[in-house]
């Protein structure tokens, strides 16, 4: 048995005093240290050097257990923010009506998102086509908008969807955000958008690049906290989902 497996079972009892927890253990010739990190999902990868000993892994886990317990606990917490049935646009919950059956637009209707489904068609392609229409335009509008105010010239606004990114700067000057961003507050939205634009000038995250930051957003550290700890699950949210699949 491996010093990974053979401490599976005493780590899930350490962690956050849970009787399991989702723990994935990754083997790599090419680190030197052990590694750990905690997913958008709350799952605890550790990965291993070669070599490894049940000791040096049992020191490693006593070392961050309180990183650790931080962690889970924070993106449990997120995840139990969503509920069944509701959609989440700006930072607010909305009712998802799903209109089987019927034909026309997505819209906005109050408290709630109304999706007409056609006979044969899939829910998730046509919620995905509306939001990333929303996401759009609203970060051309924001990014053009704080380039003007940084001075800067950045190249076409890109969409992705990414599970583990919100946005990029591509070298070619391109700003490339996650179409999810339209989930969340419209102020985190404004901290994302500042953050790449920032990159055009500094590439790195070092002092000068959070100054270039802080001049048009002074409280962005409030935004990067958001972002951080509440906007993992969406991330990967799904319909009707409130638990990571």
């Amino acid at each position: 048995m491996s010093p990974a497996r053979g401490l599976c079972r005493s780590i899930a009892h350490t962690v956050n005093n849970l009787k399991t927890l989702d723990i994935e253990y990754r083997h790599s010739s090419r680190r030197r240290s052990i590694g750990i990190m905690v997913t958008t999902e709350g799952k605890v990868v550790v990965t291993l050097p070669r070599g490894t000993t049940q000791e040096s892994l049992a020191q490693a886990l006593a070392k961050h257990r309180a990183w650790i317990e931080v962690k889970v606990a924070e993106r449990q917490a997120a995840w139990g923010q969503l509920k069944a049935g509701e959609a989440y646009l700006l930072g607010e919950a909305f009712r998802l009506t799903v209109l089987r059956g019927a034909t026309g637009a997505v819209t906005l209707n109050g408290p709630e998102i109304r999706v007409p489904l056609p006979e044969g068609a899939d829910l998730w392609p046509r919620l995905v086509d509306w939001y990333a229409g929303r996401a759009f335009t609203r970060l051309q509008a924001r990014v053009a908008h704080f380039a003007a105010a940084m001075g800067l010239s950045p190249g076409p606004v890109e969409l992705k969807g990414w599970k583990r990114r919100w946005g990029e700067c591509h070298p070619d000057g391109k700003l490339r955000f996650n179409w999810r961003l339209i989930m969340c507050p419209p102020a985190v939205i404004d901290y994302v958008v500042v953050h790449e634009l920032a990159h055009l000038s500094v590439p790195g995250h070092n002092p000068r690049f959070w100054g270039q930051v802080a001049k048009v957003l002074p409280d962005y550290a409030a935004r990067r906290r958001w972002l951080n700890q509440e906007g993992s699950p969406f991330l990967l949210w799904l319909p009707g989902m409130t638990q990571p699949q």
